[in-house]
């Protein structure tokens, strides 16, 4: 039963999504800390919007050793690998995960760099745990002779009003806290689970082959009255890569578990993290900056009298919501992309020259346009074959992107996998600066000089993130500075 402590706690996040007790001087710790011991934190992100809290870092989309190298060579404490996984079936994703490892490994080697992995996972506890933890502790084990003596499940993000108190994952709605397992993304058709519980969650999540009340329990109450002392403790206990429940209400949590954590690794313990993207900012020692202008977001060069260009893959109801605001609001050109066309061979190509030939006159005329598929979920049978009409549905979207022939003045995409796609095979980018966020959850990468448009800011938009307002702020924050 929740007692006072509990409600408080509740009231605490809702009534401030960052909750006001922080201390900058416990970031100023961590960043200190990082410049002594050279040590880098190198996450897996298993979609492009895990970098929805940090800036003026770097993400590659190539974990080829060359690029590795590259990513690792400034003196960021803090390099994104974008792995998609999220997207793929398990064999892939043990696959990606086992080669990035295995490079990384060699890379740091050879570097003379020490390092820990992130694994950074959905804040709405979807993607493939514990498979990706598992590979990982077992290529570190075979590549390195590393023993993980636990991973701290994390999936706290202020940012997107999700805590997580008395052990239960909450998602900020409407004014309450409510577990995420009576949120629609419970329901998800591939990552799907029954309890926000996160010890009874990775029992679920193991089949049972992992019992809850083996999971090792970090509370509000340990951070913030054991402090630093009592949560190292508590790390430097773990064992046999134990789950370590974190609860977190606020980013002062976390700095001072990331002052514990930093402290167990000095004392020679190694930990996996499956977390959401707030930790990062955390134990990177990442300050905060305000949300980036409108003219950090739009092209400055020639693409600047171009329309902007928006394409939307999700299909949450708060996805649907968002893009309804922005059409309600705003007289942007919009395209439809129907769904079970795109499914059937025999009218695929047709459905996609439409729509090709129709972004292309109006991004080139300078009208701004709306990109996005029917709205209707199409499920199948099984999981895989769920993914197979995800994947379809996404490389048809990577076409339309492929096929513009100008550069829009601004790209956003909406939704993990969409974004992904359209990153990597739509714009072929292999290394992006990580400019900022453009509001809360809602990161721009610049693109490198390899992709198809170089030098453009690309707004990756989460399918799980934001209000119903939120696509049509961003949208008139740009059109305000023209």
């Amino acid at each position: 039963m929740p007692n006072a402590t509990h409600y408080q706690d509740m009231k605490d996040a809702l009534e401030n999504p960052l909750f006001s007790k922080s201390d900058d001087s416990l970031r100023g710790q961590i960043r200190d800390h990082l410049k002594q011991t050279k040590h880098k934190f190198i996450v897996l992100d298993d979609d492009p919007t895990g970098v929805q809290t940090v800036h003026d870092i770097y993400v590659i989309t190539d974990w080829s050793k060359d690029w590795i190298k590259k990513g690792l060579s400034d003196e960021r404490s803090v390099l994104y690998i974008l792995t998609n996984t999220r997207s793929y079936n398990e064999e892939k994703a043990e696959r990606i995960n086992r080669e990035i490892v295995e490079n990384v490994v060699a890379v740091t080697k050879e570097m003379g760099i020490e390092f820990t992995f992130i694994s950074r996972g959905d804040s709405t506890l979807r993607g493939h745990y514990p498979l990706e933890i598992d590979v990982m502790q077992d290529q570190l084990k075979k590549s390195a002779d590393i023993e993980i003596s636990g991973h701290l499940i994390i999936p706290a993000f202020f940012e997107g009003h999700r805590y997580t108190l008395d052990n239960t994952h909450y998602l900020g709605v409407d004014g309450k806290l409510v577990p995420v397992s009576e949120t629609e993304f419970a329901n998800d058709s591939v990552f799907g689970f029954k309890t926000a519980d996160l010890p009874k969650w990775v029992e679920e999540k193991t089949n049972g082959e992992v019992k809850s009340d083996k999971a090792i329990v970090i509370s509000l109450e340990d951070i913030h009255t054991g402090g630093v002392d009592k949560v190292y403790d508590i790390l430097v206990s773990a064992s046999d890569n134990a789950p370590i429940i974190v609860n977190a209400k606020s980013y002062y949590d976390l700095d001072i578990l990331s002052l514990a954590v930093l402290k167990a690794i000095d004392s020679g313990k190694h930990f996996l993290f499956r977390t959401a993207a707030s930790l990062v900012k955390s134990i990177a020692g990442i300050a905060d900056r305000p949300y980036l202008t409108a003219k950090e977001i739009v092209a400055d060069d020639e693409s600047k009298n171009n329309g902007g260009f928006i394409i939307v893959g999700s299909h949450t109801n708060k996805t649907t919501s968002q893009i309804n605001e922005l059409m309600k609001r705003y007289p942007i050109e919009q395209i439809e992309i129907n769904v079970p066309k795109i499914l059937d061979d025999s009218t695929r190509a047709e459905e996609l020259n439409r729509v090709c030939q129709l972004v292309d006159e109006n991004v080139s005329s300078g009208r701004d346009t709306l990109v996005y598929t029917s709205r209707d979920v199409i499920i199948a049978k099984d999981k895989e074959e769920n993914l197979k009409i995800s994947q379809s549905v996404s490389g048809s979207l990577v076409e339309v992107v492929q096929s513009l022939k100008v550069k829009p003045k601004f790209i956003i995409a909406k939704g993990g996998i969409t974004s992904s796609d359209v990153a990597t095979a739509g714009l072929e980018i292999k290394y992006a600066k990580i400019l900022g966020q453009a509001i809360a959850g809602v990161p721009v990468w610049l693109t490198g000089p390899e992709a198809k448009f170089k030098d453009t800011p690309y707004i990756v938009f989460p399918g799980n993130v934001g209000e119903k307002e939120s696509i049509a702020q961003i949208f008139e924050n740009i059109k305000k500075d023209q």
